[in-house]
């Protein structure tokens, strides 16, 4: 079933970029790819076994933010933002892998 939808939402994103050639689209696919990955890793994962990739999630986007004060001497810009949601994309992908073999996981 979440094969399913992944292709679908791969083939609705596609056709989307497609039709509408503007940078904005990109960047909400990309928000959906997100949301839509981390909700079905919290289906496989359970509420238990979620709050520790959550904390690792939180725990880069405090880094990404401290580089930036560091770097830019700014503290929260629109520059890290960009960034912040292809590295969340890429940990959701890694987090929503992982938990599709989450099965051996204990119960708790």
């Amino acid at each position: 079933m979440q094969l399913a939808i992944v292709i679908l939402l791969a083939v609705v994103t596609r056709l989307l970029q497609r039709f509408s050639r503007g940078r904005r689209m990109k960047q909400i696919c990309g928000y959906v790819w997100v949301t839509v990955l981390w909700g079905m890793s919290i289906t496989n994962l359970g509420p238990y076994w979620f709050a520790y990739p959550m904390a690792l999630w939180m725990i880069l986007a405090l880094v990404l933010i401290f580089i930036q004060l560091i770097h830019n001497h700014e503290f929260i810009y629109r520059r890290p933002w960009p960034v912040f949601w292809h590295g969340s994309l890429l940990y959701a992908v890694v987090v929503f892998i992982a938990s599709l073999f989450s099965g051996k996981l204990p119960l708790i």
